[in-house]
């Protein structure tokens, strides 16, 4: 029985040995791949010859100054690839001998930035810190890379912009810092940013800017489109003397204020898709430079000449899908420059041949999708001369307009579109016009083509008026002229009386002597 009980131990313990062997035999050999394969994913490698372009795959931050790839001055850019950085630490890329311009390092996890964390990157011109976890910026954290000149730090968790943050990118030309959740801007948080051309801050939470922008005097771009802006105290933009376009586009704008130096040269403003319900008299002053202007999809019911007098060089106005009632030709007439006017999406019911000035530039009107139901187009053309495109479909417009106009502008290179043929567009109604739904003869359309290509009545009477203040302050100077000429002629005359008279005192004195 001893026996048997010994034979059954020592079986026992070969098969526990054997199942232990067995174990080691199929698990070390997986986990020693398992260990390889990590190893050898995380590594950086040339690309493609001639691509200049080093990828560093599964890269942690302490792996860089660690790896056995050498940097040389064939790798320009730098691209991590599936890489978990968390937090770049001081001296994270400080890679002895590289010289390295783009940095890529977006979707890499990082969360944190610590200062000096780009230093031994002295050649840095671009850098790529798009779609992380960012959520600060601190001062110091751009130590020792002054030559970057573009920075991306879109898609990020970035809440706000604190003093100093970029203080040392003192040649940064474009910032990116669009889709991150950033509500408050510091009054020192681009500090240091006096060479910045472009600051693109679309996407966040804005609500105010105070003077956070006062000292990015050589800013050409902004944009602050899709924020919470609610109004404008006027001095934002002051100082932004080389400013050429501005976005305040899908705001919560209502009446803005906003006033920039008279040596503004400002181009392109977009404001389409706010609540500005009225235009302040302050609203453009300033503008003089100004050339596109888009006050789209707000809900301004009045345009007033006043606000407008001063855009001497804009081109192209935008103010469809507004509340406007009535379109008249004199509130743009301070335009000289205007080329294309959108009044379309409104409630447009009355076209007002209104001023004295006819609108010289303009060559495309759209006054579509409104509800007009009578075109004086001869009136209109009287003061939009160089008129070649007119839209009008999806108005309340009679069904033999189209048939009217095609024979008055049958001998000119003029296109216009009345009826919209689309499914579910509103058609023509059969309603007799007001003013201009009477057939006119050829003999007579050409006349009155050939008045409304030339001068207008208002025109002529002005011109004729000039002409005579002209001839008026001209005679006036002739009888000046006359006046004083005859008071000229009249002194000799006195001159030769006074002479006369001291002669023939002199004469009787003598007389009286030899008496």
């Amino acid at each position: 029985m001893q026996q048997l009980k010994e034979s059954f131990c020592f079986q026992m313990q070969k098969a526990i040995w054997a199942i232990l062997f067995l174990t080691m035999a199929v698990g070390f050999p997986f986990v020693t791949s398992s260990y390889v394969t990590a190893f050898e994913l995380m590594k950086c490698s040339y690309g493609e010859r001639g691509s200049l372009t080093a990828t560093c795959v599964n890269a942690t931050a302490s792996y860089f100054r660690n790896t056995p790839y050498r940097f040389d001055q064939l790798d320009e850019t730098l691209r991590c690839v599936n890489c978990s950085l968390q937090t770049l630490d001081s001296g994270t890329f400080d890679i002895s001998g590289n010289q390295i311009k783009n940095l890529d390092l977006s979707g890499s996890q990082i969360d944190t930035m610590r200062q000096r964390a780009f230093v031994g990157l002295i050649f840095l011109e671009n850098l790529i810190l798009s779609n992380n976890h960012i959520k600060s910026i601190y001062p110091g954290t751009f130590t020792g890379v002054k030559k970057i000149k573009t920075i991306d730090i879109s898609d990020n968790d970035l809440t706000s912009l604190s003093d100093d943050g970029f203080l040392e990118l003192i040649n940064l030309e474009k910032m990116s810092l669009v889709h991150n959740a950033i509500k408050t801007i510091s009054s020192r948080a681009f500090n240091g940013l006096a060479k910045l051309k472009e600051l693109n801050l679309k996407d966040n939470q804005i609500s105010e800017l105070k003077d956070a922008l006062n000292n990015l005097t050589s800013l050409q771009i902004l944009n602050l489109e899709n924020n919470h802006l609610v109004t404008l105290n006027g001095m934002e933009f002051y100082n932004l003397t080389s400013l050429l376009e501005l976005n305040l586009s899908f705001n919560k704008l209502q009446s803005p204020s906003i006033e920039f130096q008279p040596q503004s040269v400002l181009r392109s403003l977009y404001m389409q898709n706010n609540i500005i319900d009225r235009i302040a008299p302050k609203f453009l002053k300033g503008l003089h430079s100004l050339e596109i202007l888009d006050l789209s999809y707000n809900q301004i019911n009045e345009v007033s000449q006043k606000t407008l007098q001063s855009l001497y060089n804009l081109r192209n106005l935008n103010i469809s899908n507004n509340k406007l009632t009535k379109f008249q030709t004199g509130t743009y007439s301070g335009l000289p420059q205007l080329e294309l006017l959108n009044c379309s999406h409104n409630e447009i019911s009355d076209i007002e041949i209104t001023g004295v000035f006819s609108l010289h530039s303009l060559h495309s009107l759209d006054l579509s999708y409104n509800i007009i139901s009578d075109v004086d187009y001869v009136g209109l053309i009287s003061r939009l001369p160089r008129l070649s495109y007119l839209k009008l479909e999806n108005n309340h417009l009679p069904c033999d307009l189209e048939d009217e106009m095609t024979a008055y502008f049958a001998e000119d290179n003029f296109k216009f579109v009345l009826y919209d043929n689309s499914l579910g567009a509103m058609k023509c109604v059969d309603s007799p016009m007001k003013k201009s739904a009477h057939v006119i003869p050829d003999v007579v359309l050409a006349e009155k083509k050939q008045e409304n290509r030339g001068a207008s009545g208002a025109e002529i009477t002005i011109i004729v008026l000039i002409c005579i203040v002209f001839v008026s302050i001209g005679f006036l100077f002739y009888l000046q002229f006359r006046f004083y000429q005859e008071i000229g002629t009249s002194r000799p005359n006195r001159a030769q009386s006074s002479t006369l008279l001291i002669e023939g005192e002199s004469r009787e004195n003598d007389d009286f002597l030899k008496e």
